[in-house]
Parts: C-alpha cells; structure tokens; sequence
C-alpha cells in the first residue's frame, strides 16, 4: 500500500490529516474483506442492466427557491447513460437531466437554467447538482476499489477508493447502506485534507429510498423508487438539443 493510500486510510478512519511519516497500518479482517467483495460484486451486479425506475424526487439547492418534490422516470444504461424527467404538481417539466459518454446536461425550466458538464470538469464545477451522486449510485453501487473491511457486530464496514476520493460505507442485514465520501487533495506539507463531503442513507441498493447531502452547498436529495422494469426507452438517451 503506497504513502498516498495509507494517507487516505488514515483519513478515511477519521484523522484529520496525514503526516509526513505514514502510520502503520491497521488490522485488517481477511474474512470480513472477502465478504465485503462478494457483497460489492452482488451489489454491482444487480444494477448493471438496463432499466426503468418511477421515482419521486425531493431536492433541496441552495439554487432553489424552495425545496422541489416531483415525480418522473430515470431511464438507466450503464455503463455511462441516464435521462431522468421529472413533472411538478402542475405537470410541467421540473427538472430534465441527461448523462451520457460523461458528459451531462440538466435543466430547470421554472428558472431558465441550464447547466452543461464535459468529462474534464472539475468536481467544483458539480456542486449543488446531483451528477456525480447519480452516475456513482445509478451506474456502480459504491464504486471503487476495496481497501479494507472489518465486521461490527452483524454490520460490514468498508473503505473504499477511488482517484481522488475515499469512502466509507456500511452494509446491514437488512439491506441498508450509509456511506460518507470524502473528496481529497494534497496541500503543500504533504497532508491529505478533505475539501468536499458527501453523505448517503439508502433502505437498499436498486429500487428504494436514498437520501444524499453534500456538505459544500448543503445539496439535499431524496430519491424514492416506486417501481422499476428491467427495460429502457432508446430514444430516452438521445442528446437533448440546444435551445437558441
């Protein structure tokens, strides 16, 4: 394990930052870690294919006049590819996003907004849009490569990393995930900080309730699943046109 992953662990575990010298590392659990990758395999498994999710939204932005409930249909192609549109209690058009090739597009059309991302977008740029929460939760239930895994009680607690992040996360018997995802950058004394939290309660991994907060912009999401089919609309994946 690198200086760099030992920095993140230590983080991760709940330090504030890394020294120069990295720490020992901890114990790890061989049992709870084999575990933990066959539970992740299931997970990530079971939402790789296509499909079709009726959802009611509950989004809270500091962009937001108020907090907005709607309800639609999320449109899933993994690897990379969703449309979820959404209708207010009007019936109009509440929010309309498109993700594809790691490009995004969402829209508000109560406020006029639209709001574009390309793959090489900073993380800053995202904040206050659930794009990374989506494709991170739609596309790859708790992705990322697993480090290490220990048992508390009936619960299976993972850290997980990804390039530029870390993630711990818990796994229940009844089927329920939490997770806190922290984003990491280097400072000049070497020391790993967290410049970015992100936090996630979910009754499951497919169709249920989760609920996401991001620290920065204090972004409140709750997604419910009402229904889901194993199938999806091609055309729903088409690149929204620009409007002039």
């Amino acid at each position: 394990m690198t200086r760099a992953r030992l920095c993140a662990l230590a983080l991760a575990l709940g330090a504030s930052g890394c020294a120069a010298a990295a720490s020992p590392e901890p114990p790890l659990d061989p049992a709870a870690f084999v575990e933990a990758s066959e539970r992740l395999a299931a997970l990530r498994e079971a939402a790789s294919g296509q499909r079709t999710e009726s959802v009611r939204l509950e989004l809270d932005a500091s962009y937001m006049p108020s907090p907005m409930t709607a309800r639609g249909a999320v449109d899933v192609r993994p690897p990379d590819a969703l449309r979820m549109i959404l209708v207010g209690p009007g019936g109009a058009t509440a929010m309309d996003l498109w993700m594809g090739g790691g490009r995004f597009r969402f829209e508000i059309p109560s406020l006029g907004r639209v709001l574009t991302g390309e793959p090489s977008s900073r993380p800053e740029t995202r904040k206050g849009l659930p794009v990374d929460f989506l494709r991170w939760w739609m596309f790859e239930p708790l992705g990322g490569r697993l480090l290490a895994a220990r048992k508390s009680g009936a619960d299976l607690e993972l850290l997980l990393d990804e390039p530029g992040r870390t993630t711990t996360a818990t796994l229940r018997p009844d089927g329920s995930v939490s997770a806190h995802r922290r984003w990491l950058s280097q400072g000049d004394d070497g020391r790993f900080e967290a410049y970015e939290e992100e936090w996630l309660d979910a009754t499951g991994v497919g169709c249920a309730r989760a609920t996401y907060r991001q620290r920065s912009t204090s972004l409140k999401v709750t997604a419910i699943c009402e229904s889901s089919r194993p199938t999806a609309n091609p055309a729903a994946f088409e690149e929204p046109e620009a409007k002039p």
